[in-house]
Parts: structure tokens; C-alpha cells; sequence
């Protein structure tokens, strides 16, 4: 990845620009389930989201005068696969998580899928992760038990929940393999701000497809959402779910990639998990046991030591794929 190591201000300005993405990214669970709690069903939010999203992102694509179309049909299995798992799959299975959920419990069996990537690169890609990444999976395993172990009593998290979170991680995971795998090269390069712009277009014919042949329950209401005790107008949650956590999301997540490059732009993903919680505190009111803040903090430790020990060997390849690679989470 490209870097401008001539400039002090390059860094700095990049890290502003991933601190901004992760931040956006964390707002997207306590928003969505504003929209939720007043009467909305997952699919609907997470059409509103894919939908608004997607139109929104295509605005910077033709502004860059990136060609979409062509970018796209360079891999269309790459962008379907990617929209299905690595976008629809992941924010269905996360808005469901949170119906049952507080959302930084949900987000944090979210971000255990980067350890099903190192499975993955192991197993099928026959790259042996290092020491140091194998010891990171243990501890972030350890630290995910506590989490989920760690509420007022034993059980308090419902399994319900539990199990939509691990279809979410299972989508995080394909989100960064398809991003970043051979078969990726084979279709030829995807522009990364084309495939996450296709990605939520896909994403959005899947979910409302799903809808409108019954698959997934479709429901909305015009109630205001209730964030930090105060009524909401439905349509302005919904627009910043939209702009904020989707499209503002994204684009400054490619930003911060072309500036910093896929490793650290990976690393300063991880202030997502702490945004979302201050902003599930702040608007809905929800918290941690202390057991559960204990085994948050062993997690994100874990996860930092599997991206210090396996991100580049699972990021490396053409400067487009790199960039590629470390979009931040979407969750």
C-alpha cells in the first residue's frame, strides 16, 4: 500500500479519517434498534439501511468518475457473493441480534469472526497461523466466554440472540475472505469503494426479494424512536442509519485504507466495539456487568494480537485487494 512517508500530517489525518469510520460504524446497533424497539422488523431496518446506503454511496463513485458497471463486471460472483454474505447476511443476523441483545454484546460476537478467518486461511488456504496469532484466538475465545457468561447469572444471554450473532460472525468472516482471497484475482480487480457500492446493492434485491416472496417478515412503523429518552422522528433515525453508519461509514473507511494502509486502518477498526458501546449507554441506556467489561477488554486484546500476528499474511496481494481487505466491520 502506497504511503506518503514524506508528510507528517498524512498519518495523523488518516487516523482522523478511521477514528471517524469506526465511530460511524458504531452507531449503526443502537440506531437500528431505536427503529426496532418502535415496531420495525430486522429486514425492514436492514433494507432501509443496504437501500439508502447504497444510492448514497454512489454519489462519491461518480463524482471520483469511477466507472461502477465496469468495475462490476469485472467479478460478478466475487460482488454477488459478497453482497449475499459479506453485507446481507451480516447486517440481517446483526439487527435480529439485537432484538434479543444488548448491542455491544452482539457486536462482540460479531468481531469473533476474524477468528474464523485465520481457521479458514489455515484449513483451506494452508497458511499456518503464528505463534502469536494462535495465542490471540485463545485469549479472544476466553474473553468472548466471559461476555456471553459473564451477565447477572448464568444463561442471562439469550440463546436466540446468541445464535444471530454467530451467523453475524460468520458473514464478518466472509466479508474479509472474499475480500482479500485468491479467487478474488481470478475475475480480475474490484475497485474497493465500487465492491462495497455493488455489495449493498446485492444486498438490498436479497433482502427485499426475501420480503416480498414472505421469506422475511417486512414491517415498519411511523412511531418516533426512543434514543436517549427523547422521541425521534422515524424517518430521521432511519436517514442516519443511512448516511452515517452506511455510506460516511464506508467511504471514510476506503479513505483511511488508501492513507494508512490495511494493517493499521484494521487495527483503529477496533474502536467500533467502544464507540457502539458509548453509544448504546447514551442513547438506549444499556451497560455491562463488570465480569462482561473484564471479558470485552480480554477479547479486543486477543483480536488485537490475531491482527498483529496473521493481518498480513491474510491482507497481502494487489494494492486494490489490500484495500480491500480492511473496509471497516460492517457492522
Amino acid at each position: 500500500m502506497r504511503q506518503d512517508t514524506g508528510s507528517g500530517t498524512r498519518p495523523a489525518y488518516g487516523v482522523l479519517i478511521a477514528v471517524t469510520s469506526a465511530v460511524c460504524f458504531g452507531t449503526s446497533g443502537p440506531l437500528a434498534k431505536g427503529l426496532i424497539d418502535s415496531g420495525w422488523s430486522s429486514a425492514s431496518v436492514t433494507a432501509v439501511r443496504l437501500g439508502l446506503g447504497s444510492i448514497l454511496l454512489v454519489i462519491p463513485l461518480v463524482l471520483l468518475r469511477r466507472p461502477l458497471i465496469e468495475n462490476l463486471r469485472r467479478a460478478p460472483l466475487l460482488v454477488l457473493a459478497y453482497g449475499v454474505l459479506g453485507v446481507a447476511v451480516v447486517q440481517l443476523s446483526f439487527f435480529n441480534a439485537v432484538r434479543y441483545l444488548d448491542v455491544p454484546i452482539a457486536l462482540l460476537c460479531e468481531y469473533s469472526g476474524i477468528i474464523l478467518v485465520v481457521v479458514y486461511d489455515w484449513l483451506i488456504r494452508k497458511r499456518r497461523p503464528s505463534l502469536l496469532t494462535a495465542l490471540g484466538c485463545l485469549v479472544a475465545l476466553g474473553g468472548l466466554v466471559l461476555v456471553i457468561l459473564g451477565g447477572e447469572g448464568v444463561g442471562d444471554v439469550d440463546p436466540v440472540g446468541l445464535l444471530w450473532a454467530m451467523g453475524a460472525a460468520v458473514g464478518l468472516a466472509a466479508y474479509f475472505i472474499l475480500a482479500t482471497d485468491d479467487f478474488a484475482r481470478s475475475g480480475g480487480t474490484v475497485d474497493p469503494l465500487a465492491l462495497a457500492a455493488g455489495g449493498l446493492l446485492v444486498g438490498t434485491v436479497v433482502i427485499a426479494i426475501a420480503g416480498a416472496i414472505g421469506v422475511l417478515p417486512m414491517s415498519a412503523d411511523t412511531a418516533p424512536a426512543i434514543l436517549a429518552d427523547k422521541e425521534i422522528p422515524w424517518w430521521a433515525v432511519a436517514l442516519a442509519v443511512a448516511a452515517i453508519s452506511t455510506s460516511l461509514a464506508y467511504v471514510t473507511g476506503v479513505s483511511a485504507v488508501r492513507l494508512l494502509g490495511a494493517t493499521p486502518a484494521s487495527f483503529i477498526a477496533l474502536v467500533e466495539v467502544v464507540a457502539s458501546a458509548l453509544f448504546s449507554w447514551w442513547l438506549l441506556g444499556q451497560t455491562m456487568a463488570f465480569a462482561q467489561l473484564i471479558g470485552a477488554g480480554v477479547l479486543l486484546a486477543g483480536l488485537v494480537a490475531v491482527n498483529a500476528g496473521g493481518r498480513r499474511g491474510i491482507s497481502t496481494g494487489t494494492k486494490d485487494l489490500e484495500a480491500g481487505s480492511a473496509l471497516q466491520t460492517p457492522g
